[in-house]
């Protein structure tokens, strides 16, 4: 079910393939690559927040920067989201699929205590922070359709498969008696696939026979599938930020990420040719993934003149113990001289394992002016390739995948960039993303890009904050995979368009 395939100079495709159950590199990537999060004000500025603090965000951002907070805060931000895609077949034919979803990228408390101007000690102040940030928004939905000659379909791939793991009349069949769980086993159980008995002598039918796998044959074809997937990561952080003479700001948070993610695929191929047996089938799959994960992280800001501030932060791995349970089925229709309606399902799938995924680091800077607002830029590394998955009982099951994970992708720098400029009480922000791509070798551009704006009041006591995000990244997927590499191929422009607000008061 959840098996995928390096394909095409290697580009990375999502393909239903011979096994069933896998947990693999696209795992990996899918919990590793994150957005920027947080409140509307750092989200105004594309999270470009590494060297600033006094923000809720800091807690999850740059934990150092709790030691700038004077007074202690609490905030709630509410959020829309908008998701849509664009895809295309083989680069021709287009399909626009949408959602949209409520959700809540921020929210937290921070508790300060602050040392009166009289006060001279060196440490000037501390505060200990509690928030909630959305890493992730699984929610999505694409969809494609198009024609698809016979010998390019997944009936034909279903049969490599099979040939290419050497299936026999004897396997399958007892994989058929004892519990469904490959996708040619499917195949076999609807009649999209059989064995022949061949002779080995073609001149003499009683000499010994050599098995053959066939596949169903098909006419003129269409096909269309639709994916949907759901859920989060988010992540609760726990930090605390102190204050020394003004100048040197340390902080330390303990990071406690959840994960839910549920995906639904329907392939379908319509046989329009009446003169053919096969007239249609459809191949439907479900799985959903639960689990948590721990990190931690430090940070220190720098404030050199009251003008400059400089940041950095450092995250450990992020070490996730996941579950994944799962669901596939097959239906057939045929007509002509051998009318019929086939089912069959697998064994449904309950799998524990765990993920390690790689270290981010954060350097930023920020400069001040006066009391008119500010620019701040921020860099990110990340080591892609350095994700891990194991079994939860140790054994080594994952060291293929793993060696996948390290020869596809790379490390890359993400890169910030947002201002604020201030008038009396009013805020306007701005700011830019560009995340790099993961992949070591591929024809398609998949960057991530970020456009954010928002406007904000801020008054003694409490504050008001807008920001709109606009995302946009490319993703490459085929249904399935052929020998020749020559299978459909579909690309997608997806784009989410964010908007969120946030409450928040001083006491």
């Amino acid at each position: 079910m959840k098996k995928y395939r390096f394909l095409i100079a290697g580009l990375i495709f999502l393909s239903w393939t011979g096994k069933v159950s896998a947990q693999t590199e696209v795992d990996a990537l899918r919990y590793s690559r994150t957005d920027f999060g947080g409140s509307a004000r750092m989200q105004g500025m594309a999270g470009a927040q590494t060297a600033l603090g006094a923000d809720i965000s800091t807690i999850s951002g740059n934990p150092a920067g709790l030691g700038l907070y004077r007074r202690s805060e609490i905030s709630f931000t509410p959020g829309i989201s908008l998701s849509g895609s664009e895809s295309r077949l083989n680069g021709s034919t287009s399909a626009t699929d949408q959602r949209n979803i409520l959700n809540i990228p921020s929210l937290g408390i921070v508790f300060t205590k602050r040392k009166s101007d009289t006060d001279e000690s060196d440490w000037r102040s501390g505060a200990f922070g509690i928030g909630l940030t959305r890493l992730n928004n699984f929610q999505n939905r694409f969809s494609y359709g198009g024609p698809v000659d016979q010998t390019r379909s997944m009936v034909q791939s279903l049969g490599e498969t099979a040939i290419a793991n050497q299936r026999t009349e004897a396997d399958l069949d007892a994989e058929y008696d004892n519990g469904i769980n490959t996708l040619e086993g499917l195949a076999y159980s609807t009649y999209l696939i059989g064995v022949n008995k061949i002779p080995t002598n073609p001149n003499n039918p009683n000499s010994p026979t050599q098995e053959e796998i066939y596949v169903e044959s098909q006419g003129n074809l269409r096909q269309n599938e639709t994916i949907t997937s759901k859920g989060a990561q988010n992540q609760w952080d726990f930090s605390y930020g102190a204050s020394y003479r003004d100048k040197l700001y340390l902080g330390a948070s303990v990071g406690l990420t959840t994960v839910r993610y549920n995906q639904t695929r329907v392939y379908q191929e319509v046989d329009a040719d009446a003169n053919t047996d096969f007239q249609d089938l459809t191949l439907s799959d479900e799985f959903t993934t639960t689990g948590s994960g721990i990190n931690l992280k430090i940070g220190v800001i720098v404030r050199p003149v009251d003008a400059v501030r400089i940041g950095l932060s450092v995250q450990t791995p992020t070490f996730y113990t996941l579950r994944d349970q799962y669901t596939t089925s097959m239906a057939t229709t045929f007509g002509g001289s051998t009318p019929g309606n086939y089912n069959a399902s697998v064994v449904p799938g309950d799998f524990e394992y765990t993920l390690t995924t790689p270290m981010r680091a954060n350097g930023g800077v920020a400069f001040f002016a006066g009391k008119n607002g500010f620019i701040s830029a921020d860099v990110e590394y990340v080591n892609y390739g350095g994700a891990r998955l194991n079994n939860s009982n140790g054994a080594d099951a994952f060291s293929g995948t793993n060696d996948i994970i390290k020869n596809t992708y790379q490390s890359t720098l993400n890169f910030r960039v947002g201002g604020e400029y201030r008038y009396n009480v009013f805020r306007v922000r701005a700011g830019y993303a560009l995340y790099g791509d993961p992949y070591k070798s591929s024809a398609y551009d998949r960057d991530k890009r970020y456009i954010t704006a928002g406007v904000g009041i801020k008054q003694e006591n409490h504050f008001f904050d807008l920001a709109v995000v606009n995302s946009r990244y490319n993703s490459v997927y085929s249904p399935y995979s052929l020998i020749d590499n020559l299978q459909p191929v579909v690309n997608s422009e997806n784009t989410t368009n964010s908007v969120l607000f946030t409450v928040g008061f001083n006491f």
